[in-house]
């Protein structure tokens, strides 16, 4: 099957799946280590959700900040981009008005020689 086009941001996808994956990995922390090593140090349970939500804050920030430096970087390589076909372009003009001005050069010095 293909895979539906979610309407949801990326930086927020990936936000939300970091952030899971995470939850997941405390509570099996939280909940199996005590059953292999009894002497460890273990997070109450009921800080879980205050870390669950410090972790959507802190990784949502993160990918939100990464996202918004990408599309800068991408618009300076687009200005960058369009500047160098702009000046690629009035090269390309300018030779094809000196082509020009030669052939009109050539014409003139051509028919002075043959008036002489």
């Amino acid at each position: 099957m293909a895979k539906k086009s979610s309407k949801m941001p990326k930086w927020i996808r990936d936000t939300l799946e970091t952030v899971i994956m995470i939850a997941v990995l405390m509570a099996a922390y939280n909940f199996f280590g005590p059953l292999v090593f009894k002497n460890g140090s273990y997070f109450p349970w009921w800080t879980y959700p205050y870390s669950v939500g410090a972790a959507l804050l802190i990784v949502g920030a993160w990918n939100f900040a990464a996202r918004k430096f990408r599309l800068l970087n991408q618009q300076l390589k687009d200005e960058e981009a369009a500047k160098q076909r702009a000046q690629a372009e009035r090269e390309k003009q300018a030779a094809r008005q000196d082509q020009q001005e030669a052939v009109k050069r050539r014409n003139r010095n051509q028919s002075k020689q043959q008036s002489r």
